[in-house]
């Protein structure tokens, strides 16, 4: 599709905001165009279709048209609310990442540490072990939630089960994955350091063996029964092919 999509967005039923947009424009930045900041900061947000299907807001907006024929979404928005309320931290869920080459990022992670891929579009790339995940964005300005600047981080930790097949398996498939393969020792571990560079940015990856008597967790229910599973379908993925 290259035809402009008309969308409508009826806020809290009360009032209707119209505009036009690019099929593979997503729900996010209708609602920054056509609603003000007041109606989105600090506000609890769901987005339906008139028969209450949920819809995402990274959803590409052509694919609601094709779906159902037109874009009228039905967003309700309601204040949060302050609590003393006792919370507790579950445990890292995702990285969501801004890059220049995508598509080098996900064959890094996919096919050099076998991260499954879940999603994979114009809008967003995901890699998942399943409990976690890893999130690339381009890094073009203009994108939502984006300054459009590859981010810089530290290094990014994943756990193996044999570090020198890992490494064998590296070298072998992404050679420009550089390191000295001096293995370091902790209580608990042993981890190797190399790094990749992916567009301008420059990926320290540590890749770690735990030892036998450290590994598990004491209590897995306290957060396996909290935590998403990235590999139960295909993320941010509303319409399935036989839908």
């Amino acid at each position: 599709m290259s035809h402009m999509i008309p969308v409508e967005l009826h806020l809290n039923e009360q009032a209707i905001y119209k505009g036009e947009f690019e099929p593979l424009q997503i729900v996010h930045e209708a609602l920054v165009k056509l609603l003000s900041s007041d109606d989105l900061t600090k506000r609890r947000i769901s987005i339906r279709t008139a028969s209450n299907d949920l819809i995402y807001a990274d959803m590409f907006l052509g694919e609601i048209h094709k779906h159902y024929g037109h874009c009228i979404l039905h967003v309700t928005t309601s204040p949060l609310t302050l609590t003393n309320r006792e919370w507790r931290q579950v445990g890292f869920d995702h990285l969501a990442l801004s890059i220049q080459d995508r598509a080098l990022a996900r064959d890094f992670f996919h096919k050099g540490l076998k991260m499954d891929i879940v999603r994979d579009d114009t809008h967003i790339t995901v890699v998942t072990t399943g409990n976690t995940a890893l999130f690339f964005f381009a890094a073009e300005p203009g994108q939502p939630l984006t300054d459009g600047i590859p981010s810089r981080i530290h290094h990014i930790g994943f756990v193996v089960d044999d570090l020198e097949a890992a490494y064998s398996h590296l070298q072998a498939n992404f050679p420009e994955f550089a390191s000295e393969f001096t293995l370091l020792e902790r209580l608990e571990r042993w981890s190797l350091y190399g790094r990749v560079t992916i567009g301008d940015i420059t990926f320290m990856i540590q890749l770690s063996q735990i030892k036998e008597k450290f590994r598990g967790f004491p209590s897995p229910q306290d957060f396996t029964d909290i935590m998403y599973n990235y590999r139960s379908r295909p993320y941010g993925v509303r319409f399935q092919p036989d839908e």
